[in-house]
């Protein structure tokens, strides 16, 4: 499948070592650094030895840090961190790099696993207090594999339960709370899954984003393909309240089946794109470190489903010692307006 940049017109730049012949044997690489997308993976976990190769060309093909293996180089205009890992997404004319598909698929399984980790999170008041009457929740609400039984009594499907935690690794962003939420939804998974993937309807459950908009398109079906579902890169503009400029972010997005077909996962994570001065004049960037939406079927019930969302941001206007406060807010919400979207 042939990826797509949209509203891309710069000429195309040809990467190869001064020296080397471009021939049939070893064709020129197509690699516009300046302007590929690029996406931090220090956390993943992966192998820094990996060298993927483009399908389309021969065991001679160079190798270029970022583009087919993991790289300690940093996007450009970025500082250099010796900690951090990048790996660039696209080739900067909107066809994958050899290392991408290896890097979401780290990420979709580090989303999931964070999703279901009971160490990491504590619950609020609230929830702790719905957890102690109503016990039947932790049942389910921890249940990675399979689809969800629910109870026949003691649940308000009504209820959101929201967590906070935080991530151990001590990378970029780690000292930021994280937000954990779960509630029962009146909608198919696979059904909310289609709302949640099309940039054209997020204003019919979030009322505070200005519009979302797909820049860059690597597979757009569930199909198994080079990412193993869909995987776009798209940019977002929200004006939450008592904000005088607008939040923009820059984010990948994928989605794919659960692995025992339960439901579907969709996992989001910040993008570093060439920045444009029309973007950024009147908005103020900030960055998806994680995110994870984890839809399961419920069982007997076609019209259900039990959303679960994790959520771990950086935004500039936000404060850490009200970020978690703000966030088991916002979290709460999002699962009420989806409800509400639905009615």
């Amino acid at each position: 499948m042939t990826a797509i940049r949209h509203n891309t017109n710069e000429p195309p730049v040809r990467a190869h070592s001064a020296g080397d012949a471009v021939t049939e044997h070893h064709p020129e690489i197509v690699f516009k650094r300046a302007y590929s997308s690029f996406l931090r993976v220090a956390d993943l976990n992966l192998d820094e030895t990996i060298s993927m190769r483009s399908e389309s060309v021969d065991s001679e093909e160079l190798n270029f840090p970022n583009f087919h293996q993991i790289s300690v180089d940093p996007p450009p205009g970025v500082k250099l961190d010796p900690k951090e890992r990048w790996i660039c997404l696209d080739d900067g004319e909107g066809n994958h790099a050899p290392i991408a598909p290896v890097a979401v698929s780290a990420l979709a399984r580090s989303g999931l696993a964070s999703s279901f980790d009971t160490e990491m999170w504590v619950s609020d008041g609230k929830t702790s207090k719905i957890l102690k009457h109503n016990p039947s929740w932790n049942d389910f609400i921890w249940q990675k594999d399979g689809a969800v039984v629910l109870p026949k009594e003691g649940t308000n499907e009504k209820d959101v339960l929201v967590f906070s935690g935080t991530f151990k690794h001590g990378l970029y962003g780690s000292e930021l709370p994280a937000i954990r939420s779960v509630g029962i939804v009146d909608m198919d998974p696979k059904a909310l899954l289609e709302l949640l993937i099309d940039s054209d309807r997020v204003k019919e459950y979030n009322k505070l984003c200005l519009g979302r908009t797909d820049v860059l398109t690597l597979q757009s079906d569930m199909d198994e393909g080079a990412f193993g579902g869909i995987t776009k890169v798209c940019k977002t503009q929200t004006k939450p309240p008592l904000v005088r400029k607008n939040l923009f972010f820059s984010s990948l997005l994928h989605a794919r089946k659960l692995e025992d077909d339960s439901g579907f996962k969709l996992i989001t994570r910040a993008v570093t794109l060439p920045d444009s001065k029309e973007d950024l004049a009147n908005a103020l960037k900030s960055e998806i470190l994680l995110g994870a939406t984890i839809l399961k079927r419920i069982e007997g019930d076609n019209n259900k489903c039990l959303f679960i969302a994790v959520n771990h941001l950086r935004s500039p206007m936000v404060p850490i010692m009200i970020a978690k406060r703000i966030g088991l807010q916002a979290a709460t919400g999002f699962i009420n307006d989806l409800r509400n979207c639905n009615k």
